[in-house]
């Protein structure tokens, strides 16, 4: 089929569409109104900017808008800045929403740290890239689509698109979406009927790039025209795979039976075969006059509908018990199938089961029998990954729901080389202490949690914490002291006490303790005592505490990376205690790493490669300086995530980061800083 047929498909229910979906128009209409980054109860701001956005946000399963509004309220400070690195349009937008859950995940992490009695209720912030675009669109609603994974698999199938293999799948969709938008500017006939509902409605967005209206003719076709479009298109060709989550009987008494045959069963037999009722009422009336009529039934009878006629072979079910585990995953082999000579198991489909074992739900799960959860793909994905890189069927995973990270995902992400990895993680697992120190631009921080990941094997947020030292940072922050409260003063836990505590539970894994600039914190009074306890040899040796009668340890588990600025002249020199127990690794300007020449070569932009070679000869320079050496040079990260295809600010990164910092550098000497500036400009005409 073509993007026409799609669109004539929707102007044939247009109206009807229209009273569905307006609600879209308006929720962009009431951000544009309402939002302002500048506010000063921000927590408040974004959740009203929002509010309006209802599905689009909040469902079952899904709670984007109701996890933003917890983490507004507990770091409102945090998420103003993320919102504001998310909507600066100067940066590349696939750097921007992975930087914006990056920081959502320090949030929530922090959020469950100080809100112990949470962590089991809440471990998920829900920010996916489904979210992320509903945050993009209402506030570049001419630039951005709303977008969701299966709705663009689907319709893409549709109308045969054939995405870029080099672009993410959010850039992807976007040029599907443009296609789309370049034949609804010629369709006279949509865009008047579209004004009108619009200027009548009076409270919508215009939507003059047509955005809000693309998205919702992908919806319409996707949702509700799929049936009438497969006339058009082979079976085969249209995405078919339903996700259920399932319980084979109370707290999966059944489970062992139904992986032994081979096959889910559900309940409720005394209603005879499910085929023969028309409809979930009829199911309902007779769970009711059979097994109990004071019961309403309405959850029973949607599952036995579902199974009986909504499942079909090749879905994909997890078995799960109780709200806690999924205890298996399967794909079912046949259509529904009733035999009432049976004794148990009447009603079934056959199922080959893949995996058995116990894996940690990923939050808690849904208590019904029976649910589709298709439409989470966030949900999917997280329940997918807990069966990745499995050993056996009997085996259950060796992690959590987390994504798996390791060696090659850390040099996919550091212009590093291989071998200074390699001799990085011996070092922070041999001394558990290590300092990553630099220049400008290395990507110290960066590193740091990446390192973490790595050695951990997983990006479980949850393990890793980040503070900042500066100079009124104190003791009492970072292990206990007394705070002021309404009642005079109380004893309050520091960030490290906390940390600790919570990786003390948790012995079985490691536990990484960020602490970036380290050098600019006052370090004997920060760490007080704790200067011997942090020692590799002393881990798990008890001391008293200065504020409180408690024995207090650092367990073997924690390793404490630190970052540090060697171009900070501000600076004195670190305590030499404190140099005794850490180690130092030296981070270098990544130009010469084979990350960054596949870089340069994807990039394939003269500018940019001049500007480099530029910078590696200033680099050369700034080396051989007798005042500053190889700890100031230039690094790499000024350069990052600039978009292919499209001309990159150079000009700005020279003049407003890379000039001011040579001014710094050689403040005595003017002559050297203007003919190093004019070589930086020179290199990108």
């Amino acid at each position: 089929m073509t993007i026409q047929d799609a669109i004539e498909q929707y102007k044939n229910n247009f109206s009807a569409c229209w009273n569905d979906e307006k609600y879209k128009w308006k929720a962009v209409k009431h951000f544009q109104e309402v939002w302002n980054p500048n506010a000063k109860d921000f927590a408040k701001m974004a959740r009203e900017a929002f509010s309006q956005a209802f599905n689009l946000l909040q469902g079952s399963m899904y709670y984007p808008f109701q996890m933003l509004n917890v983490l507004a309220i507990h770091n409102p400070e945090l998420l103003r800045e993320a919102f504001n690195a998310l909507y600066d349009e100067s940066k590349d937008i696939d750097f921007r929403i992975k930087d914006f859950r990056s920081q959502l995940d320090y949030v929530l992490a922090d959020y469950r740290k100080a809100n112990p009695d949470d962590i089991d209720k809440i471990k998920n912030h829900y920010q996916d890239l489904r979210a992320i675009t509903v945050y993009l669109s209402f506030r570049y609603p001419e630039k951005y689509f709303l977008y969701k994974s299966r709705m663009y698999s689907d319709f893409k199938k549709l109308i045969n698109f054939k995405s870029f293999e080099q672009k993410s799948e959010l850039k992807n969709y976007m040029l599907m979406c443009q296609q789309i938008v370049d034949v609804v500017k010629k369709d006279t006939e949509l865009i008047q009927l579209q004004r009108q509902l619009i200027e009548k409605e009076g409270d919508c967005y215009e939507d003059s790039s047509f955005h809000i209206l693309v998205q919702t003719i992908i919806y319409f076709c996707v949702r509700y025209a799929k049936d009438e479009m497969k006339s058009s298109v082979a079976d085969e060709d249209i995405e078919t795979t339903h996700y259920w989550i399932y319980s084979p009987g109370d707290n999966a008494s059944l489970w062992d039976e139904c992986y032994k045959k081979g096959i889910m069963a559900i309940g409720w037999s005394k209603i005879g075969d499910l085929r023969a009722y028309k409809s979930k009422d009829e199911i309902k009336r007779a769970m009711k006059d059979t097994i109990n009529a004071e019961y309403t039934w309405k959850n029973g009878a949607h599952a036995a509908w579902q199974f009986a006629n909504d499942m079909k072979p090749g879905d994909i079910v997890c078995a799960k018990k109780g709200t806690r585990l999924v205890i298996g995953r399967g794909v079912v082999e046949s259509d529904y199938e009733y035999d009432s000579t049976r004794s148990s198991f009447k009603s079934i489909r056959k199922v080959k089961w893949l995996n058995k074992g116990e894996y940690p739900h990923p939050g808690n799960a849904v208590v019904k029998t029976l649910t589709d959860i298709t439409q989470y793909t966030d949900y999917v994905e997280k329940l997918n990954n807990l069966f990745n890189n499995e050993e056996s069927e009997e085996e259950g995973v060796k992690e959590n729901d987390y994504p798996i990270y390791d060696a090659e995902g850390f040099l996919e992400e550091v212009f590093m080389t291989e071998k200074d990895y390699s001799d990085l993680v011996n070092q922070t697992i041999n001394k558990q202490n290590i300092i990553l120190q630099g220049a400008p631009g290395v990507g110290k921080t960066f590193v740091a949690k990446r390192l973490a990941y790595s050695i951990m094997g997983v990006k479980d947020y949850n393990r890793v914490m980040m503070v900042q030292f500066h100079q009124s940072y104190s003791y009492e922050d970072f292990i206990m002291g007394f705070r002021p409260s309404s009642e005079g003063f109380e004893l309050k836990k520091g960030a490290f006490y906390n940390f600790c505590k919570t990786a003390e539970i948790d012995s079985d894994n490691k536990y990484f303790f960020i602490i970036d600039e380290i050098n600019r914190g006052n370090i004997s009074k920060i760490f007080g005592e704790l200067f011997m306890l942090i020692e590799k040899d002393k881990r798990d040796v008890e001391l008293q505490l200065l504020y409180s009668d408690e024995k207090f340890s650092v367990p073997r588990n924690v390793y404490i990376i630190g970052t540090m600025n060697t171009a900070d002249r501000s600076l004195a020199m670190l305590d030499y205690a404190l140099r005794r127990r850490f180690s130092f690794f030296e981070l270098r300007p990544g130009f010469n790493t084979e990350g960054f020449k596949k870089y340069r070569n994807y990039l394939a932009n003269e500018k940019f490669d001049n500007l480099i070679n530029c910078i590696e000869n200033l680099n050369v320079a700034i080396a051989a300086d007798e005042s500053l050496g190889e700890g100031f040079c230039i690094g790499h990260s000024y350069f990052c995530n600039l978009k292919k295809d499209e001309t990159p600010n150079l000009s700005g990164i020279v003049e407003y980061e890379l000039i001011p910092l040579l001014k710094e550098y050689w403040f005595d000497e003017p002559t050297k800083v203007k003919d190093w500036s004019n070589n930086l400009r020179s290199a990108i005409k």
